[in-house]
């Protein structure tokens, strides 16, 4: 009788565990956040100076509520003109409206939108986002926008195991265009998202524009750029603050419906076994 319950009770206990694996794959990093526990840490570029020593710099993020291991960092790009090619540009901190970039052309006066992710003439801003592992990027909350806030997202499609090295040399000295994997580089344009202008208080966060569940280790967050494709869109000056990013998909009603059936047949099985 005990060995008949078995391949029903590891029926059950095999769906829970899927659920929950599913369930685990969400995650979550603020950029606003600078508790110990949770923080992103790095040497940012300053407010109010001319100085351009931090283009280039790495920060390093920790999943939230309480991760302790590094494993998301951000760098900063952007062009030189609205059609130009990308240079290394600068993170900056916005406290709580999260980071931003600064780019070689800004003055970092603090003035808007210099001190934000924009594309104001001087130069259009992008941010890379590199993870220790693929991930399924689908949520990326804005802490601060502009009078619009149209931006792109991007995923890297070279190889699976490629070093920032590699990756960093698909963006500096390349245009938008011919980054883009149909033009023979090695990123593809996931969505097109229509921003909102006006952006404080309360942030507000942009869900499910990553509609394939498409993954990868790294990811770009443009301000509109014509050049990585997209219609229906006009320059202007769009501007934003990233407050924060999520990732994986999590387990649907559905699902949980579904373990709670296997449990109750499972349950009725059983019943069945023992009045046998």
């Amino acid at each position: 009788m005990i060995t008949s319950r078995i391949p029903a009770l590891l029926a059950v206990a095999s769906v829970a565990a899927f659920c929950g694996s599913a369930s685990a794959q969400v995650k979550t990093w603020n950029f606003g956040d600078r508790n110990p526990s949770g923080s992103c840490t790095g040497t940012f570029a300053a407010n109010n100076t001319s100085t351009t020593t931090n283009n280039g710099n790495v920060i390093n993020c920790t999943q939230q509520p309480s991760g302790t291991v590094v494993d998301l960092t951000l760098r900063a790009y952007s062009t030189t003109g609205t059609n130009s090619t990308f240079a290394t540009a600068a993170v900056n901190d916005q406290n709580g409206n999260g980071v931003a970039v600064y780019n070689t052309t800004e003055t970092r006066n603090g003035a808007a939108p210099n001190h934000a992710m924009d594309n104001d003439g001087t130069g259009i801003d992008a941010m890379l986002l590199r993870f220790t592992s693929a991930e399924i990027l689908n949520k990326i909350t804005v802490g601060w926008s502009g009078a619009d806030g149209d931006f792109q997202v991007l995923r890297w499609t070279g190889a699976t195991d490629a070093t920032v090295t590699t990756v960093q040399s698909s963006i500096v000295n390349r245009s938008a265009s011919n980054m883009l994997q149909s033009n023979g580089g090695s990123w593809q344009l996931v969505s097109l998202v229509n921003g909102t202008g006006g952006i404080d208080n309360p942030n507000v966060t942009f869900n499910n524009f990553n509609t394939t569940n498409a993954s990868s280790s790294y990811w770009l967050i443009s301000a509109y750029n014509s050049g990585f494709g997209g219609t229906g869109f006009t320059h202007g000056i769009d501007a934003i603050k990233l407050l924060g990013v999520g990732t994986g998909v999590a387990v649907s009603a559905p699902g949980t419906l579904a373990l709670a059936g296997f449990g109750l047949l499972a349950a009725g099985f059983l019943r069945r076994r023992n009045a046998a």
